[in-house]
């Protein structure tokens, strides 16, 4: 699908929204299927969604302590951060949500590369961590692995007996 308009490239946005956790997954596919219609309706194009799972809530919000994350990025044009808004504020299985203009002219593929290089040092990141724990989990390792205090006791006695 194309994202040009006459004046250059189109808008991009991006949406974070939280539903409830025990939402089941054809509840959150629906919300995610209505989103995707509004897009459309407005003449963009979804770029991307990720689903980021099940989390702790930083304070409970309207009793829940946990939620479901669901990050959304697209393209379009005129009142179509405020169309999603809207369904997202109708929808009683959605707490919150934030939208964000992440440009004037959005480039699809150029943030596509940027969100992949992203990802990716991110799990080189956490690769290199993992490593540094595990050196640190055999260091302590060697660090505590010393003889049992029943063969310092004898070491003595053995010195004596040896007079």
């Amino acid at each position: 699908m194309a994202t040009q308009t006459q004046s250059g490239l189109i808008s991009g946005f991006e949406t974070t929204y939280i539903t409830r956790a025990e939402l089941s997954d054809e509840g959150l596919k629906a919300i995610q299927e209505r989103l995707n219609g509004v897009v459309a309706q407005y003449g963009g194009e979804v770029v991307m969604q990720e689903d980021w799972g099940k989390r702790k809530l930083a304070y409970p919000i309207a009793k829940e302590s946990r939620g479901h994350y669901t990050y959304f990025v697209y393209t379009g044009k005129g009142d179509v951060v405020h169309e999603i808004e809207r369904n997202l504020r109708l929808n009683d299985q959605v707490f919150r949500f934030l939208s964000v203009n992440l440009e004037k002219e959005f480039n699809i593929e150029a943030f596509k590369k940027a969100r992949a290089e992203q990802q990716a040092a991110a799990k080189r990141r956490e690769e290199e961590r993992e490593a540094r724990r595990e050196e640190r989990m055999a260091a302590m390792g060697e660090r505590r692995s010393y003889a049992p205090r029943h063969q310092h006791a004898e070491a003595p006695e053995a010195a004596a007996s040896e007079e």
